[in-house]
């Protein structure tokens, strides 16, 4: 006598009566979450979409020097331009800041004119920058270094999701 038997095939997730969804999406933030399911890839969150959204931070330079570049306060907006791309706006009238995001929401300064450095507000100054989403409580940790034809001026702090 032979015994046989047949390969395992998986069940489709609607045959174990799984309703959540989860996102297939490699790049996402929450790939794979509530795995198994149904995947369902409109659910994805990227790293670029939890900084989108209006800002104000008070700027920590102001506690030993004036800056000639910001005030005390700033508000500020961040554009999701892609999955992982940012353009912050409000900084300089003349220039979108970018930045590039990854999955453990933090962004660095995109590198445009070399060195991890881009233009900042005039074509004399440069910026280099990170950027730490905290989702716990929609707070934003910044810190720029800000190099111009009179020095070098980093500023640091807590901006906060309007």
């Amino acid at each position: 006598m032979i015994w046989s038997c047949t390969k395992w095939k998986d069940k489709p997730a609607a045959d174990l009566g799984l309703t959540r969804k989860y996102c297939n999406v490699p790049q996402a933030i929450n790939y794979n979450d509530s795995f198994p399911g149904v995947e369902d890839n409109t659910t994805c969150i990227y790293p670029s979409d939890p900084f989108a959204g209006t800002y104000t931070f008070f700027d920590t330079i102001y506690r030993s020097e004036a800056d000639t570049l910001f005030g005390p306060e700033i508000t500020f907006s961040i554009t999701a331009l892609d999955t992982f791309r940012l353009g912050i706006d409000g900084f300089c009238s003349s220039r979108q800041l970018r930045f590039t995001a990854d999955r453990y929401y933090n962004a660095l300064s995109d590198t445009i004119i070399g060195a991890g450095t881009q233009l900042m507000c005039r074509d004399q100054d440069t910026l280099s920058g990170t950027l730490k989403y905290n989702y716990s409580d929609n707070t934003l940790l910044l810190s720029f270094t800000v190099v111009t034809d009179t020095g070098t001026v980093t500023h640091q702090g807590t901006a906060f999701k309007k």
